[in-house]
């Protein structure tokens, strides 16, 4: 979602949602995550994640900035867990890092330098958004095989990755971040 300066939305109702803020900036929100009725300024900032609980509200950008934000919307349905399933913040936290979480659903960042590999790992149902462009390459499974997909990115690119163990490098010739959303269970 875009909403540049001085634009303001239509009232409208969210079920629970995770946030990213791409670029960051001041907004009035009036309603949830606030009473009906309440109106509070926000200063969003870049980088930042959130979890919106449901409820009705509109949203008026009152800076001076555009604000961009990417959101989630989740339903009940659950997929599988990896047997013996280990997080990349676990195997690899220096690329890894919890923006946001709850009971139900984290929002994770993800930066890997110029021949950077993270260990294998695994993930539960998720989705990808890349934040800058280059390239990745992705080995299925618990080892690197023969077996791989080498993936050319571009910023605002939602990369397919399945559910189960898999191991990343950077075989770009420039930083890369994302940021992901994973159900916790």
């Amino acid at each position: 979602m875009t909403l540049k300066v001085g634009e303001q939305d239509e009232p409208h109702d969210h079920p629970k949602h995770y946030m990213y803020i791409i670029a960051g900036g001041k907004l009035s929100i009036t309603g949830a995550p606030f009473p009906p009725g309440v109106t509070k300024e926000l200063e969003m900032k870049t980088g930042m994640g959130m979890i919106v609980p449901a409820g009705a509200h509109q949203v008026k950008n009152t800076g001076d900035t555009d604000v961009e934000i990417l959101f989630l919307e989740v339903t009940e349905k659950k997929g599988e867990t990896p047997e013996a399933h280990k997080t990349p913040q676990d195997t690899d936290p220096g690329h890894y890092k919890t923006l946001a979480e709850d009971d139900d659903w984290m929002v994770v960042k993800m930066d890997m330098k110029v021949g950077e590999e993270d260990h294998p790992h695994s993930h539960r149902d998720h989705i990808v958004y890349m934040l800058d462009g280059g390239e990745i390459t992705i080995w299925p499974g618990k080892e690197k095989g023969e077996k791989k997909a080498v993936v050319p990115i571009t910023p605002g690119m939602v990369v397919p990755v399945p559910v189960g163990y898999h191991i990343v490098a950077n075989s770009g010739n420039k930083p890369i971040s994302a940021v992901y959303f994973e159900r916790k269970s």
